[in-house]
């Protein structure tokens, strides 16, 4: 019986980690292998699920992810900003990044410390993709498994001596790799585009290691391996600022706003007045439509309501998700969305809303949300479902034109 080497990621967890396979593909694909001798990679080819090329190239790369420094060094391809690759990884949605950056003009701190402070990622996960981020396209860095040449030879769409003749007449040209190659007869446009794509998802399952790697030695579990004798970006978090602080910064640059910043769901109206409340039974805030401040046809959109108990509000500077059983504790509230019609609330049931650390309840307060709302009024069966996501900055008990 061969014995499993424990200390290989998993090829299952790689497909998934770069988008090659969706779990429930990878589900069916163990409950089959547990009744065949085949490797998992081969059943999920002869499901139809997974290309044999996929398979293969997502295979070169799973030596490379025992550690966190053999992740890190295996770093290739066009080098990116810490948030792009962030997004990457699916720690960080676009969202919640958008209203990082925003805090990040009005504090001037680094995105990564503003990223732990709202809870989504540790310091050392943070170092780690900086070390990534400085190994892309390194001049001395060996030839990796994520270089493109490197993945056009593992899907056999060139040799290994065309890579290196199309490598020494780049030198002279300048031009991309897959320039080259396509002017020297070595591959076709198209095969150097779907082996762009598979790096683009070997690069995503990469950096999802070094996330989950990175976690791990925070625990004591491992990540393996000494660090390498490199001058390396280092991270370190910063003393988080006062309630007050935070608050008058907010208050005099950015505040009283709810935006929509990405929407499935064709919104027919765009909030443009706020209203927030924070009295003895419920803390609101809300986004509506209206003309005017004393509009009588006023229109919600979305609001948040959160019930106390014997007046008192639950701690809310970090972050929730909507659904029980999520990645983090359930939001105490409940999230609406009307889409500016007085009796068509739409529940949302998933998904993830963050306060800011620095959030005072009864004075400032300021978050993003990333959910996912279900049409209940549709006649379409099942229910349609729609992502909605924004950022908003509320002084609390105060209403006004949104900014």
């Amino acid at each position: 019986m061969a014995t499993v080497d424990t200390s290989k990621r998993p090829i299952g967890q790689i497909l998934l980690d770069g988008g090659f396979i969706e779990s429930r593909d990878l589900e069916l694909a163990l409950e089959v292998q547990k009744h065949s001798n085949e490797l998992l990679g081969q059943v999920l080819v002869n499901m139809g699920v997974l290309d044999k090329d996929d398979l293969e190239a997502a295979l070169s790369i799973q030596v490379h992810l025992s550690t966190i420094d053999d992740a890190v060094s295996s770093a290739a391809g066009i080098r990116k900003m810490l948030g792009a690759l962030l997004l990457m990884t699916g720690k960080v949605s676009s969202a919640q990044l958008d209203f990082a950056l925003e805090e990040q003009k009005v504090t001037g701190e680094k995105l990564g410390n503003i990223l732990v402070k709202m809870g989504l990622l540790t310091e050392n996960q943070i170092n780690s993709v900086l070390r990534f981020q400085q190994n892309q396209e390194s001049v001395d860095a060996p030839a990796t498994p994520l270089r493109l040449g490197e993945i056009l030879i593992s899907t056999g769409y060139i040799t290994r001596k065309q890579l290196a003749d199309a490598l020494e007449k780049q030198q002279i040209s300048k031009k991309k790799l897959g320039e080259v190659l396509v002017e020297e007869g070595y591959a076709h446009l198209h095969q150097i585009n779907r082996g762009i794509n598979l790096q683009r998802k070997l690069l995503r399952a990469v950096l999802v290691t070094v996330i989950s790697l990175s976690a791990l030695s925070m625990e004591g579990c491992g990540g393996g391996g000494s660090e390498p004798q490199v001058a390396t970006p280092t991270y370190t978090a910063t003393v988080t600022p006062s309630s007050s602080t935070y608050q008058n910064v907010s208050n005099l640059i950015r505040t009283n706003y709810l935006q929509i910043s990405e929407s499935d769901y064709h919104f027919s109206v765009t909030p443009n007045f706020y209203y927030s409340t924070d009295n003895q039974s419920f803390w609101s805030i809300q986004a509506n439509v209206a003309a005017s401040l004393t509009d009588i046809n006023s229109r919600n959109v979305i609001r948040i309501d959160i019930p106390k108990t014997g007046s008192q509000l639950p701690l809310l500077n970090k972050p929730f998700s909507i659904e029980a059983g999520g990645q983090f504790e359930k939001f105490p509230g409940t999230f609406n969305v009307l889409d500016g019609q007085q009796s068509s609330a739409k529940k949302v049931e998933k998904g993830t809303i963050i306060f800011a650390p620095d959030s005072v309840m009864a004075e400032n307060v300021s978050g993003s949300y990333d959910v996912t709302l279900t049409d209940y009024d549709s006649l379409t069966v099942p229910a349609p479902k729609y992502i909605l996501k924004g950022v908003f900055s509320f002084r609390m008990g105060g209403y006004g034109s949104a900014t």
